[in-house]
């Protein structure tokens, strides 16, 4: 059994705002989500970098359910309520209403770092009786189904950076084997803390421009770093003739994914992009296109040195004819959402097909010959039928997803 997928709602808690509207509108604008750090402060931990991507309210303001709260649930799962919240009423959908097929309906929501703030909070105290289902990893998918009485599949891939990408591709794949008709899927992370900005700042993976709006620099020949951020990205996955019984109309289709592993170093990708290029030739036979049917490439570069010139080079090999398409990475805007960043950027994917336009890639401005693409520097207004989002992360962990126009 083998069912097409479709996207039927999107929803997005992000440093641009807590909407998918917000954080669209603020990257059609070249708006960024970094300003010096707030949740902590950074003077008392001596670290180099002293910016970040944070959210700006409490995910217990935008979500309509009063069990969301620091008390029992920590802020990643906070922020996956919320967005959960928006992405369903997106889709048209009741989690009360009588015709809600609870055991048809699954969850699939990843993290990076899950509850390391609350793990962080809690050290050298005695734990409180809801510190574990705090900080687990696969809280955000356990809160989001008790929340919306899903009761169907439920999946939480904890594979970094990869993570929020790898819960959709689980969640298609359920759909299409039929194990479920919908499922909430997407990634979550909220790391802003004097350990997890410490963590990163000790590998010298942060940049340290001064300018926090200049710092993350996706391909730029003057990137220095990452910005970590945080945030959620959800989107409501529906087997195709569910979505036609009901009148829904979908963004996109997700047609193809990949999963491959580099087996080569902790924190540095294969050389050549080895482990990409093989995920991306993956997932385009998955969704049987050539290469040269792609027109959009949403791309993971973190603004690291090493990190997007190994993309580069994945994408130059798998497009070599007729050459990369259109490119276009939102982490200039955003930051590094860790195990969201793959979800967020999934449900702008599904806008940018829908609304046909693509989003800018903020602090462009100097080529690298090593990231030699055509980076996307203003919104284009252009048809996108097929477009690709891939994602990496430590332990040598790749995803890609094909979404096309349903």
């Amino acid at each position: 059994m083998s069912r097409e997928v479709v996207v039927t709602g999107l929803g997005l808690v992000t440093p641009l705002g807590e909407s998918v509207e917000r954080t669209w509108t603020g990257l059609l604008e070249g708006a960024s989500g970094a300003g010096p750090i707030t949740h902590f402060d950074p003077d008392e931990t001596s670290l180099r970098a002293s910016i970040a991507c944070e959210v700006g309210t409490e995910p217990a303001a935008v979500a309509p359910d009063d069990r969301v709260d620091d008390r029992t649930m920590g802020r990643y799962a906070q922020f996956a309520v919320a967005a959960t919240a928006e992405a369903l009423e997106d889709a048209g959908f009741d989690a009360a209403s009588p015709d809600w097929n609870a055991e048809r309906v699954g969850t699939s929501i990843g993290s990076g770092l899950a509850g390391l703030s609350e793990i962080e909070a809690a050290a050298g105290a005695r734990p409180s009786p809801s510190f574990l289902v705090s900080a687990l990893t696969n809280l955000a998918a356990g809160h989001v189904s008790m929340t919306i009485g899903a009761k169907g599949p439920n999946c939480a891939p904890g594979t970094a950076c990869s993570a929020g990408t790898h819960a959709i591709a689980a969640a298609a794949d359920d759909i299409r084997r039929g194990r479920g008709d919908v499922v909430v899927a997407g990634g979550t992370d909220a790391a802003i803390s004097p350990l997890g900005v410490g963590s990163f700042d000790a590998m010298r993976a942060l940049s340290t421009t001064a300018d926090p709006t200049a710092a993350s620099r996706p391909f730029d020949s003057d990137r220095d770093g990452l910005v970590l951020s945080e945030g959620c990205g959800i989107v409501v996955l529906e087997a195709r003739e569910h979505a036609r019984e009901r009148n829904a109309t979908p963004y996109a289709a997700i047609t193809g994914a990949g999963r491959t592993a580099d087996a080569h170093h902790p924190t540095r990708p294969a050389e050549s992009g080895d482990g990409l290029r093989r995920c991306l030739e993956q997932a385009l036979s998955d969704a049987d296109r050539e290469s040269a049917a792609v027109d959009h490439v949403n791309a993971h570069a973190t603004s690291t040195p090493v990190g997007d010139a190994r993309e580069a080079d994945a994408l130059a090999a798998v497009f070599d004819e007729p050459g990369v398409p259109p490119t276009t990475s939102i982490k200039g805007h955003l930051g590094h959402a860790l195990g969201a960043a793959g979800a967020i950027e999934a449900a702008i994917v599904a806008r940018t097909i829908a609304e046909g336009t693509i989003p800018p890639t903020l602090n462009y401005e100097t080529p690298d010959p090593d990231c030699d693409l055509p980076v996307v520097t203003e919104p284009r207004e252009t048809a996108v039928d097929v477009a690709v989002s891939t994602s990496a992360g430590f332990g040598g962990t790749n995803g890609v997803l094909v979404f096309e126009r349903p």
